[in-house]
């Protein structure tokens, strides 16, 4: 008697299943579909950074324009209140315009003694 547990052969012309054609084939489509996707959402963050670059640029610019403008306002203030006193100066009949004008900078702040420390007159009325 022959033990033919051991392997077990089928031979025939078996033809593909539909079934596994259509997986396969949907497989492939969603591999593409998958593919495409990625590579224009890289697309698109791609120029997301570009744009928010550019963004930052302007920024940053607009940030060095204002404060170039405020060290221009500060001049120009500074020239107006020269203007100021000559427009002021001129007004005054026995005042004659200086020949020069020095511009002296700030100087630090005196130093001023310390107050004594005040005491409290009244106590505190809690509860009110």
């Amino acid at each position: 008697m022959r033990d033919h547990s051991d392997h077990l052969l089928i031979q025939g012309n078996f033809a593909q299943a539909r079934h596994s054609r259509v997986l396969q084939v949907t497989a492939r489509v969603f591999a593409l579909l998958f593919a495409v996707v990625a590579i224009v959402t890289l697309f698109f963050y791609g120029f997301k950074v570009h744009f928010e670059d550019s963004i930052n640029q302007v920024a940053r610019n607009a940030r060095e324009l204002n404060e170039h403008n405020k060290e221009l306002q500060v001049k120009l203030n500074h020239i107006r209140s020269f203007k100021n006193v000559e427009a002021a100066a001129a007004k005054v009949p026995n005042l004659r315009m200086p020949e020069t004008i020095i511009d002296v900078p700030a100087t630090t702040k005196a130093q001023l003694p310390a107050l004594p420390r005040a005491s409290q007159e009244f106590p505190h009325a809690y509860g009110y």
